[in-house]
């Protein structure tokens, strides 16, 4: 199993349990990762929280997840360094994974659209699709040996909005 796997399902899980209930909107905050490993613009302060997870040969490691809400939408960035026993020598391959094991989540098992592109270099990929009743966007890249993962779920018809591509826009890794 890949390390990959273990980070999409649960992000999905963390978008949903936010509730993504109507919020007063506020002005949009930019967030700096508690390490300093990134900075990225949120409509809303995002709550944090550290989740253990277990690479598929048992070694532990931390994922921490940023998750923001606003007006029914879901802004939540995920990042983890995978510790050495995750082979990471074909950074697509990992992300393609992870593709594929949240697809089973998705309407239709698939992602609606995929898009590859390189972010500071390296392998990255945006994807869209919906999981009802939301409309998901996500954005991965694997830098060194952390991933940085941006989703975003809300109202069919928004995934591609100014809001949503300013949050992933404005995304920057340091690490």
């Amino acid at each position: 199993m890949t390390a990959r796997r273990l980070t999409l399902p649960v992000l999905f899980g963390l978008a949903l349990s936010a509730g993504l209930t109507a919020a007063i909107a506020q002005d949009w905050k930019t967030v700096t990762a508690r390490d300093g490993s990134f900075t990225v613009e949120m409509p809303s302060e995002p709550d944090y929280t550290e989740t253990g997870v277990k690479t598929g040969g048992g070694k532990a490691y931390t994922r921490y997840n940023y998750v923001g809400e606003e007006g029914g939408r879901a802004f939540v960035v995920q990042t983890a360094t995978y510790p050495s026993d995750v082979n990471l020598s074909n950074p697509k391959a990992n992300l393609q994974a992870g593709l594929d094991s949240a697809a089973q989540q998705m309407e239709g098992g698939k992602w609606a659209d995929i898009r590859w592109t390189t972010y500071q270099g390296q392998p990255a990929t945006g994807a869209r699709t919906m999981r009802p009743p939301f409309e998901v966007r996500n954005f991965s890249v694997i830098k060194k040996r952390t991933i940085f993962t941006l989703t975003y779920a809300g109202p069919p018809g928004t995934a591609q909005s100014a809001d949503v591509n300013r949050f992933i826009n404005s995304f920057l890794a340091k690490k």
